[in-house]
């Protein structure tokens, strides 16, 4: 087989073990990857060293369920460590509802006197200048980076025993009824650190 060369191998869901071997005195690689979904939504939040709160709110802070399509509300993450005063280095992966898409915060004004540098940078508090989401008066918790996708936000940072807050906004595109699945945080290095909120539910009307 060339050098460099990746065969792909499906491997049935009912083999309890794999075995790799190979041929010659060459180094040889592996992965395993695995990909799906869960077929029924999570009943209970689960919390093991890490726990994890999701809740779409209002303006004002106020727990909604249903928005109008066009119009712009919160995402309300908290995170806190349960099993140690800090948790170093934990992702969180938060799904949006389907046609919902989080607002970018990263704006220049209009009118800038510092030719060829983006102001937005400059405008806003240290530990946020390079995140495009989030609310700096509402929230008290600062990921160190996001990965901002098409259908949700990945968030990477430090937990704590203090609960921490982060909030950022969407706006809601597409009418209809969404299932959210519950936001997720895991130790990105540590994988028995890991937690999961409720789910959640989301109906979009027409204006």
């Amino acid at each position: 087989m060339p050098a460099g060369s990746m065969p792909k191998v499906p491997v049935s869901q009912a083999a309890s073990s794999l075995r790799f071997t190979k041929d010659g005195q060459v180094r040889a690689f592996y992965s395993i990857n695995e990909s799906g979904f869960d077929r029924a939504a999570p009943t209970a939040a689960i919390s093991q060293g890490v726990e994890i709160i999701r809740e779409f709110v209002d303006m004002n802070g106020n727990v909604i369920q249903r928005v109008q399509m066009g119009q712009e509300f919160l995402v309300r993450l908290r995170l806190r460590a349960t099993s140690r005063e800090k948790l170093p280095q934990i992702a969180v992966v938060d799904l949006l509802p389907g046609g919902v898409e989080a607002v970018l915060e990263l704006r220049p004004p209009s009118d800038t006197s510092n030719a060829g540098i983006d102001p937005a940078f400059g405008t806003r508090p240290p530990g946020y200048s390079s995140l495009p989401v989030g609310l700096t008066n509402k929230s008290n918790w600062r990921p160190q980076h996001i990965d901002l996708r098409d259908d949700r936000l990945v968030l990477y940072g430090d937990a704590t025993k203090s609960a921490g807050t982060f909030v950022y906004r969407v706006r809601a595109n597409n009418a209809g009824v969404f299932q959210v699945p519950p936001a997720f945080a895991e130790g990105l290095y540590d994988r028995t650190v890991n937690g999961v909120g409720q789910p959640g539910r989301l109906e979009v009307v027409k204006p």
